[in-house]
């Protein structure tokens, strides 16, 4: 069980560095091979939903505006990724250069276009997608990698926090819930799993007295060779708050969890435990949906 390719988006935002560390740390701990993908958008694309009523001055002037802004996180974007090389002491490289199985590998693609789009179609072709926290400031914020990836690509999903992490899946903690959406947490997390030194399946008890029983899910991880233990807790303050509080209790350096909502054209939309998790956890989430 290994990650032989990964995938990391970012967009040169304030986000990135902490997405870089991640994806990097991973694709060491595996010996993949690691794309970073920057999405330049194209102000052709966004000129039509605000132009209406501008006058033509205007809209070359807010054109402009936006193209320099998209340059300016283009540079920034690689220039972290450059110095995330560098601080691994590795050789930077463009995509579609070399590759080698088993060899720790880094690559860049650099394109101008929609961010979800060519997540959604480069995705998947990766065993793993690597993306920034989406941001806090609102409900419905906008998270097109991250929405991309979870409900069209089938692959799983790292959320990386906005602070750089040197190391991760010493400690993993699980939220178990008997869904679709857990197990394809609980399979793609599988060769994190495995390498762990900890492993602990957390339940949060329901109030109903039928509380999925983790007990089945430290049996199935067995056969996998993975040796797991078992908790239910009383949730606190909010299932997500609760989450959080018990992974930091135990120390984990991981959170695996299901993935629950649906897409919107254009717009972020995940339950109110997940979206709670996404813009908290201080610690890396891997989701699938």
């Amino acid at each position: 069980m290994t990650f032989a390719s990964i995938l990391c988006v970012i967009d040169g935002g304030s986000g990135s560095e902490g997405g870089l560390a991640t994806a990097f740390v991973v694709a060491r701990k595996f010996n993949a091979y690691l794309e970073v993908l920057h999405v330049e958008p194209n102000p052709e694309d966004t000129i039509p939903l605000v132009g209406e009523g501008m006058s033509g001055v205007l809209v070359e002037q807010v054109s402009a505006d936006l193209r320099a802004n998209a340059e300016r996180a283009a540079k920034e974007a690689r220039r972290l990724f450059d110095a995330e090389c560098a601080t691994f002491d590795i050789q930077p490289q463009d995509a579609d250069g070399y590759q080698e199985a088993g060899k720790f590998v880094t690559a860049w693609r650099h394109i101008v276009g929609r961010e979800d789009q060519e997540t959604a179609r480069r995705g998947l072709l990766f065993d793993l997608i690597v993306v920034q926290r989406p941001s806090s400031e609102a409900d419905g914020a906008y998270a097109p990698a991250l929405e991309a990836g979870l409900f069209e690509t089938g692959r799983p999903v790292m959320v990386a926090p906005p602070s750089r992490v040197s190391a991760l899946g010493k400690h993993i903690v699980i939220a178990w819930r008997a869904t679709r959406e857990a197990s394809e947490a609980v399979t793609g997390a599988l060769p994190l799993l495995a390498a762990a030194a900890e492993v602990t399946v957390l339940s949060l008890r329901e109030g109903h007295g039928q509380e999925d029983d983790p007990r089945a899910l430290v049996r199935f991880l067995g056969l996998h060779g993975v040796e797991a233990r078992c908790k239910i807790v009383e949730p606190r303050d909010g299932a997500g708050t609760s989450l959080l509080a018990e992974a930091s209790e135990v120390g984990a350096d991981l959170l695996v969890m299901g993935a629950y909502g649906h897409s919107r054209l254009r717009e972020f939309v995940l339950g109110g435990v997940t979206r709670g998790v996404l813009t908290s956890a201080a610690i890396p989430v891997l989701m699938a949906h």
